[in-house]
């Protein structure tokens, strides 16, 4: 039987002890070895390796501190003006948002515009989110995290506030309430306020936004 020299303690320092002790190795037990222990066990390091950069990701996805407004910082911007994308706001309408990343279950921020439509409206989160996959809502690219939450509008309806924190450290905010009616019904309930939709690119700046 062809022998060869495989230096099994160089070379494969995880072989067992009788298969070390020998000057020389059975090539075959050499290669039984290789195929059977030492891909298991790249393997297992790998999956090691796999889980740790998933542990760190999901640590810098789930980091919004950054995203916290100082006291004298506000998110400023105008609403998108293109009517396709704009229902219940005049264009140029401009919003402030003031914004604590520590209080994300709790009242994370506020939001105002200058039309008097919000008016320092706290976003308010809704609690049942935390149990339901909608808290993880993603669209559109470019976004850490998406923030679902209710705004009390100054004629004393609510609308949803849909916050989005940035990868470039800017947030966007979206405003929606109500929807046309149906076809063939012409009477809107009397508990339904205005249709509201508007696009909110914020950018983080000192002072109050001008207003």
């Amino acid at each position: 039987m062809a022998r060869c020299s495989c230096r099994a303690r160089s070379v494969y320092p995880a072989l067992p002890r009788a298969i070390k002790s020998a000057r020389t190795v059975d090539c075959r037990a050499c290669l039984r070895y290789r195929r059977s222990v030492l891909p298991d066990r790249l393997v297992s390091s790998m999956h090691v390796a796999a889980l740790a950069l998933a542990v760190a990701a999901s640590a810098a996805c789930s980091d919004v501190t950054k995203f916290s407004t100082g006291p004298d910082e506000r998110y400023c911007g105008n609403i998108v003006p293109g009517p396709f994308v704009r229902q219940g706001f005049r264009p140029g309408v401009r919003m402030r948002m003031s914004f604590d990343a520590d209080r994300l279950s709790e009242q994370p921020g506020v939001i105002s515009t200058d039309d008097g439509t919000l008016v320092e409206a706290a976003l308010r989160p809704i609690p049942q989110l935390a149990n339901d996959p909608l808290s993880n809502l993603q669209f559109g690219d470019g976004r850490t995290r998406n923030l679902l939450t209710v705004v009390g509008v100054s004629d004393g309806q609510s609308a949803f506030a849909v916050v989005s924190l940035m990868e470039n450290g800017d947030t966007e905010v979206r405003i929606l309430r109500g929807a046309p009616l149906p076809p063939g019904v012409t009477a809107k309930p009397a508990q339904e306020g205005v249709e509201l939709f508007g696009v909110f690119p914020l950018v983080r700046q000192k002072g109050t936004c001008g207003f």
